[in-house]
């Protein structure tokens, strides 16, 4: 910390951007052990990694500022010359290989970052600047894998060990966090002068942790913060009219209840059942009433902006007459009585369970929905075993690859502890994996995303929404893909 502390002269301006969010990160700033999916999480102002994705998937160069496939199975990525982690240790090529040998270790094996790059072998330093990754077998988007392992000084995260590095994180970004709030509820970040990116326009920036949406709205109301993640979405309108700016992002996020197929006596192992449960939806009603028109039903994983979308995947119409005749067919007229276990959420989601409740009970099906607090909700999906549940909340996260690989897997029999598996997609995924012809390859993951809408693994609800509303006092914001920047905010001169 005191070599964070110590750059902190360079900043002329002592003003602190406040900034309203939902949480602090679970394993606080351990970034091997967490999904970041969001328009503005905690760690994204700490860490860098090799690459980023754009807004259309595409990746971009960050840490590394070129790569290039030599062969089937070795890639070689060339870093920048000129970034410096915020502690001082060197940044290189030895270093990332430090970072990916962890990762690649036992006790790497276990976090969920490792489980993203699972194609690569092995490392090697080809120069100062030059690594070569080399993987199992053919990746065809192992530059999109690189984008999840975030930098860390090798050498500090070694002696700290995960635990104690989390809670005093470094990294060559352009902040860095120097108290998580555990007393007052601020979690602070100050500027790192020194970072590759230059020096953040805002020196100082306060996070106060606001897990209600309303409080968020609020202290953006009184004057307490500039900027709150995630106002609810009745209250946009209202915030617009009041004078805040509103930066609204539908994510490569669908949120969907998925079924599991894995015992054949449970009626979801009969497509005609999972089809129906679709047709019973009203998402054209949802999407306006309870959305306000920010999505759109959506019949497939991958939103349009993923690589691999097929635009020629149409939602699931609404039509309960077919949705009951697929019932009846299936031995299933009578009804039957289910449990979903969902994960707690913003009020809408709250308002969208309840109203796909309300449309199956119209094909005799009464569906109990409980929410699930996040560790049970956690083993249930890893594990494979829903115990008392029939469906559970899902999302084909996206955001990670910007590929529809990443969901196609996880709803396949590829998945470790599967709960949906259907035999005939696993070659056909495997081979899309290691296509290295993007038009090829491309026309294999949309023949897989029609294959998937027609075997219908999940009731497909909707892609979810992030977003940002901030006050005229600052202006600059910029996004790369979804993501925020913070350091390119700056304070409007008076």
């Amino acid at each position: 910390m005191l070599a964070i502390m110590a750059v902190q002269g360079a900043f002329a301006q002592d003003r602190a951007l406040r900034i309203a969010l939902e949480g602090r990160p679970p394993a606080y700033g351990n970034p091997y052990t967490q999904a970041m999916p969001s328009i503005l999480h905690t760690l994204f102002p700490v860490y860098d990694a090799l690459t980023q994705l754009g807004a259309s998937g595409e990746v971009l160069p960050n840490l590394a500022h070129s790569y290039e496939r030599i062969d089937d199975l070795t890639w070689r990525f060339v870093l920048r010359s000129d970034v410096a982690f915020a502690n001082g240790e060197v940044f290189n090529a030895a270093s990332i290989k430090g970072n990916l040998d962890y990762l690649l270790s036992d006790a790497g094996q276990v976090t969920y970052v490792s489980s993203l790059i699972a194609s690569v072998d092995r490392v090697e330093v080809e120069s100062e600047f030059s690594l070569l990754v080399f993987t199992k077998t053919r990746d065809a988007i192992l530059p999109r894998r690189m984008s999840t392992v975030a930098a860390v000084p090798p050498v500090a995260w070694k002696n700290l060990g995960p635990t104690e590095f989390g809670l005093a994180p470094i990294g060559s970004g352009p902040y860095q966090v120097t108290d998580w709030g555990e007393s007052d509820g601020v979690l602070n970040y100050e500027g790192f002068a020194d970072s590759w990116r230059g020096p953040p326009g805002i020196g100082r920036v306060e996070a106060i942790i606001q897990a209600e949406g309303v409080a968020r709205t609020q202290a953006l109301l009184s004057g307490q913060v500039h900027m709150a993640m995630n106002a609810g979405i009745d209250e946009l309108d209202y915030l617009e009219s009041a004078g805040f700016m509103v930066e609204s992002a539908v994510t490569p996020v669908v949120g969907s209840l998925a079924f599991s197929n894995q015992d054949p006596r449970s009626p979801f192992a009969d497509v005609r059942v999972r089809q129906a449960f679709n047709y019973a939806i009203d998402r054209d009603s949802i999407a306006k009433f309870i959305y306000a028109g920010l999505v759109e039903p959506t019949g497939q994983g991958a939103t349009p902006s993923v690589y691999g979308h097929n635009p020629d995947v149409m939602p699931y119409l609404y039509d309960v007459e077919r949705a009951r005749r697929l019932m009846t067919e299936a031995g299933y007229g009578d009804g039957l009585k289910l449990r979903a276990r969902v994960t707690p959420g913003p009020p809408v989601m709250s308002i969208l369970y309840q109203k796909v409740a309300q449309d199956l009970a119209a094909i005799e099906v009464k569906l109990d929905i409980q929410f699930a607090q996040g560790p049970s909700w956690v083993q249930m999906w890893f594990s494979g075993d829903w115990k008392d549940a029939d469906l559970i909340s899902s999302a084909w996260s996206n955001t990670t690859f910007m590929d529809a690989s990443r969901g196609l897997e996880t709803y396949s029999c590829l998945r470790p502890n599967p709960f949906f598996c259907e035999p005939s997609l696993v070659e056909l995924i495997e081979l899309a994996a290691g296509e290295f012809d993007e038009s090829i390859r491309l026309a294999m993951l949309q023949d897989l995303s029609k294959k998937m809408h027609d075997l219908a693994p999940v009731i497909y609800l909707f892609p979810t929404t992030n977003n940002l509303v901030y006050s005229s006092d600052v202006t600059g914001l910029e996004f790369i893909g979804i993501r925020a920047q913070l350091d390119k905010l700056r304070f409007v001169e008076p």
